[in-house]
């Protein structure tokens, strides 16, 4: 079990958002020592563009590497994450000599993308961290440019649709809200079943802890309704599948019953092509079969029905 769920919970739930636009690589190994990166994502060029993602999709239209911190990021781990985007940067330029390709123009490396909860100005201006609303709008910092890192403030970003799948993985009350709105989206929104399903993994890891933090707690109290609310939607499926089954069964033992009356003993082959029906077949067969006198009418009906479903 992972030590730290938060954590994994985070790689997933971007792994999930962010698979259709590109391909996604969790604790990406970047080469010097042996480190990784979070998160490594690089859009692919046919990916068909979504609005639905917001400012993540916004972050992801290059390549790019997260590194989200559960807690307040602290300096040395903002130093630790800029030394794996430089040393990742310098394996890609070898890798590109090796091929014999050109030196990577700047455009093309990836940016660094640091997401924190909450961050202290007098840290973010030691980096030389700046807002750039015009472009970004609040929360979203940027380093001087050859730095290629920013450092988005969760807690500081608009309460927006735009700003929700990022949000999600803030905490507290941030988080809460974000799991709310996530809840509250349409049944049918794309994102919404995949990330219920993340948080709910999310809560049974965090329930088979010995030691639970009262923020994880209430957190776990939020999720728990969601959780039963999935259970209960899969079980009534798996019911509505079982009942059908079950109405097939009896419609096929009812028509093969009807049939034997009416042309006679009916083959193996014959018999299995009528448990292949679907219900609704089932159902024409049956109203079709009282004017059978012989095994020949079967055989005709089925050869029509084969027909007439090729050709839809």
């Amino acid at each position: 079990m992972t030590q730290f769920p938060h954590d994994e919970f985070a790689k997933n739930f971007l792994d999930s958002l962010l698979s259709p636009l590109g391909t996604v690589e969790i604790s990406q190994q970047i080469s010097s020592e042996v480190r990784y990166a979070d998160v490594y994502f690089t859009p692919q060029p046919n990916a068909v563009k979504t609005d639905e993602l917001g400012l993540l999709a916004k972050l992801a239209t290059s390549a790019v590497v997260f590194e989200p911190f559960r807690n307040s990021v602290k300096i040395p781990q903002i130093r630790a994450c800029m030394s794996k985007l430089f040393d990742l940067h310098q394996a890609l330029g070898k890798e590109a000599k090796k091929e014999n390709q050109s030196e990577l123009a700047e455009d093309s490396l990836p940016m660094l993308w640091i997401l924190t909860p909450t961050l202290s100005a007098p840290i973010l201006e030691g980096f030389g961290a700046k807002l750039d609303l015009e472009n970004w709008g609040e929360g979203v910092y940027l380093m001087p440019t050859h730095f290629k890192t920013g450092i988005i403030v969760l807690h500081q970003l608009p309460k927006t649709p735009e700003t929700l799948w990022l949000r999600i993985l803030g905490k507290g009350r941030v988080q809460e809200q974000a799991i709310s709105e996530v809840a509250a989206l349409p049944a049918q929104h794309p994102q919404r079943d995949n990330v219920l399903d993340l948080l709910g993994n999310l809560k049974v890891i965090l329930e088979a802890r010995t030691n639970i933090e009262p923020e994880e707690q209430e957190l776990i109290m939020q999720l728990s309704p969601l959780y039963l609310e999935k259970i209960q939607a899969a079980e009534l499926v798996g019911e509505q599948r079982g009942e059908q089954r079950g109405e097939v069964k009896e419609a096929q033992a009812l028509i093969l019953r009807q049939l034997k009356r009416r042309v006679g003993s009916v083959s193996i082959e014959l018999e299995s092509q009528v448990k292949a029906l679907p219900l609704a077949r089932l159902e024409e067969l049956g109203e079709a079969l009282l004017d059978f006198s012989q095994i020949g009418d079967l055989v005709a009906w089925l050869d029509a029905d084969s027909r007439s479903s090729d050709a839809t």
